[in-house]
């Protein structure tokens, strides 16, 4: 009897140290809090349920081969604000800046900005239109849908900027996650890629979604 309980607190105390010394899988709060007006037309709650998915499911093909745990959480390890961008008067004799970029991470951060006014007028300036209601290029549903998709690249690429990561080198590839413009059709509606230089940073500071896998099969075996 004494030998059997010996035997299951040491396999308890293997399976712990395994558990322990995985790689966790690192989690993203996607926090939507801007307020849905673009150009003066408000989304409806379809419509915003759109952009919300399509970002999210492009965060995650983002991320596929990663353990990258994305959604909105409570707590993170990360977070990603989706915004409006912050406008305001300016009085005689002010030095005005240019408007934010699509996305912003500061130095040493862990929480993004994404700025979806910006990528709105960004995805509209691509397909030569000056408002979803006269786009002869793309229909509403494709613009919506393009915008979620631009939210969701942004946000991947901005992560990326994030302490401890830095593995988006604003890249010259138009057709990549950490790529150096937002300003292009794949960053819309393309199939897009991270590059090779980004990869290695990557497999160095995330877990792989496999490994995290199978430390989660082991651990309940």
């Amino acid at each position: 009897m004494a030998a059997r309980v010996s035997k299951m607190m040491a396999a308890m105390v293997v399976a712990t140290s395994l558990v322990s010394c995985s790689p966790k899988p690192l989690r993203v709060s996607v926090s939507f809090q801007n307020g849905w007006n673009l150009r003066n037309e408000m989304l409806t709650e379809a419509e915003q349920a759109l952009v919300k998915h399509v970002a999210l499911q492009t965060l995650r093909t983002a991320y596929a081969q990663f353990a990258v745990q994305f959604g909105d959480l409570s707590t993170g390890d990360r977070v990603i604000r989706v915004e409006d961008t912050p406008y305001s008067a300016y009085g005689p004799g002010a030095i005005v800046f240019p408007l934010p970029p699509a996305g912003t991470t500061f130095p040493v951060a862990k929480v993004s900005s994404i700025r979806l006014d910006a990528l709105y007028a960004i995805e509209l300036a691509v397909v030569h239109c000056q408002a979803a209601a006269a786009c002869a290029a793309k229909t509403r549903e494709q613009l919506l849908a393009g915008l979620g998709r631009g939210v969701g690249a942004t946000a991947a690429h901005e992560l990326g900027h994030q302490s401890g990561l830095h593995f988006s080198g604003d890249s010259r590839c138009d057709d990549c996650y950490d790529g150096h413009s937002a300003s292009t059709d794949a960053h819309f509606w393309g199939t897009k890629h991270w590059s090779d230089d980004a990869l290695i940073v990557m497999k160095r500071v995330l877990a792989s979604s496999a490994d995290a896998s199978a430390t989660v099969k082991h651990a309940s075996d």
